[in-house]
């Protein structure tokens, strides 16, 4: 569900190194790729020591891979851009789902708030891997973290929308 990591599968791309969430793309570094989040440069794309991406998969919309001959306004990098466009909320219903695995827990909330005109979403995961870590290595603390997605749509008119996006 590592979105970082199902991209190696992709033709051209391949992992950095072990342990990494860094991809190389055609041969360049993985400091060459421009992420984006909702329009926004992610300059650290991993927690952990590179073991989790920052992105959780329940938050994400869609993804886009461009490998080459990308937009000039997409310009300053030289391998690839990948895009990550988070989800708008449901308009209609409220929705709630959540996870547990063996290293992350995770919950996601999306409804709306004025039913058919602007809607929320909020996605939160949280990691319990340190606890397993600290067994070995008691004073280690770089095994934690904590994720935080905000989205809020509204429908000023058929056409135009306003987006507030955070993420922490």
């Amino acid at each position: 569900t590592d979105v970082m990591k199902m991209m190696e599968y992709l033709p051209g791309v391949q992992l950095g190194s072990e342990a990494s969430t860094g991809i190389v793309v055609r041969g360049g570094s993985p400091e060459q790729n421009l992420i984006l989040l909702d329009g926004v440069p992610i300059y650290n794309s991993n927690h952990a020591f590179g073991l989790f991406s920052v992105f959780n998969s329940d938050a994400i919309k869609n993804l886009t891979l461009i490998k080459g001959g990308f937009p000039a306004r997409y310009g300053g990098r030289l391998s690839s851009l990948i895009d990550v466009r988070t989800k708008d909320g449901d308009l209609n219903k409220t929705i709630a789902n959540g996870s547990l695995g063996l290293a992350t827990a995770k919950i996601a909330v999306e409804g709306p708030f004025k039913k058919g005109k602007s809607s929320y979403f909020i996605s939160g995961r949280t990691s319990y891997i340190k606890w397993y870590v600290q067994q070995f290595i008691p004073e280690m603390e770089r095994f934690y973290f904590t994720d935080l997605n905000l989205k809020f749509n509204f429908r000023l008119s058929m056409k135009d929308r306003l987006y507030l996006s955070a993420y922490a």
